[in-house]
C-alpha cells in the first residue's frame, strides 16, 4: 500500500502545477463571463433608464382602454380589458419598477382635462383606448405612420404615410390573427408639448401590442433609439395560438422638433 500511496503523492506533487494552472484559468475565465454578464446588464439598466428618465421622473399615467360590450356588461359594469393589454401594463410597469419608478393607472375615460396634459403611457390602439384617439387625432401632422380601420377584419391596419404602403396583420382561415404589427411612439404631448410627453404602445390587435411592450426593454431597440428623443417604432410579430413570437422591429424614424 505503501509505494502506491507514494505513487499517488509523487503524480499529484508532479501534477500540482497544472492543475493549479487549470483552476486559475477556469477561475479567471468564469470571472470575465461574470464580468462581461453584468457589465452587459448594467449597460441595458442605463439604456432603459435614459428612455425612461424624464417620464418616469414625473410618475407619468398609464392609460389602459375599457371596452364596452352591450349586454356583457352588466357583468363588468366597469369595461373589459383585453388580456393583450393586461400584459402590456404588466411588461410596462415592471420596466418602470426596476428603474425605481412609479406610474399610476388609470382607464381612459376616467381622465380629467388636467391628466390629459401631463406625461402618458397609452396602451392599446385607436378603437381599445379613447385617449390614443385622440392623441393619434392631434399629432396627425407630425408622424408618419397612422391606423386605419380594416372593415373586413373589424381591425386597425397601419399606414406608412410617407410611402402609402398598408401593413396588415394576417390571418388564419378561422380569421385568427397570425402576425399583427403595432407601433411605438414617443412625442410631447400635444396637449401641452412644452411640459409633458405621451408614449403610446398600440398593436393592430392586443397581441402587437404586448409585443411592443417587449422591445421597451429589448438591448438592441434601446441602443438604437439612444440619440433619438422623440421617434416611431414599427414592430411585427408572429401570432400562434394566442401568443407572440419572434418579434422584431422593421423600422424605427426620428420626429424632429416642431
Amino acid at each position: 500500500m505503501a509505494p502506491a500511496v507514494g505513487g499517488i503523492g509523487g503524480w499529484l506533487v508532479q501534477a500540482f502545477p497544472d492543475i493549479s494552472s487549470n483552476l486559475i484559468a477556469a477561475a479567471i475565465g468564469g470571472v470575465l463571463v461574470w464580468s462581461t454578464t453584468t457589465a452587459r446588464r448594467r449597460l441595458k439598466l442605463v439604456r432603459a433608464r435614459r428612455f425612461w428618465r424624464a417620464l418616469g421622473g414625473r410618475h407619468p399615467l398609464i392609460v389602459l382602454g375599457a371596452h364596452d360590450f352591450g349586454p356583457r356588461q352588466r357583468w363588468a359594469r366597469a369595461g373589459v380589458v383585453g388580456m393583450g393589454d393586461i400584459q402590456t401594463l404588466v411588461e410596462i410597469e415592471a420596466q418602470l419598477r426596476k428603474l425605481g419608478f412609479a406610474g399610476k393607472i388609470t382607464e381612459s375615460k376616467q381622465l380629467t382635462p388636467r391628466e390629459l396634459s401631463s406625461d402618458l403611457v397609452l396602451i392599446g390602439g385607436p378603437v381599445a383606448n379613447d385617449v390614443t384617439r385622440t392623441m393619434l387625432a392631434k399629432l396627425d401632422a407630425v408622424v408618419s405612420y397612422a391606423f386605419a380601420e380594416d372593415p373586413d377584419h373589424e381591425a386597425h391596419v397601419v399606414n406608412d404615410l410617407r410611402s402609402g404602403r398598408t401593413l396588415a396583420p394576417q390571418y388564419e382561415e378561422s380569421g385568427y390573427p397570425v402576425r399583427d404589427h403595432a407601433l411605438i411612439i414617443r412625442t410631447p404631448n400635444p396637449l401641452a408639448p412644452g411640459t409633458s410627453e405621451i408614449v403610446i404602445v398600440a398593436g393592430c390587435w392586443e397581441h402587437g401590442t404586448a409585443a411592443a411592450a417587449e422591445k421597451l426593454g429589448d438591448r438592441k431597440l434601446l441602443r438604437r433609439l439612444k440619440k433619438m428623443k422623440h421617434f416611431e417604432v414599427l414592430v411585427e410579430t408572429t401570432v400562434v395560438n394566442g401568443a407572440h413570437y419572434n418579434t422584431k422591429v422593421t423600422e424605427t424614424r426620428r420626429i424632429s422638433a416642431r
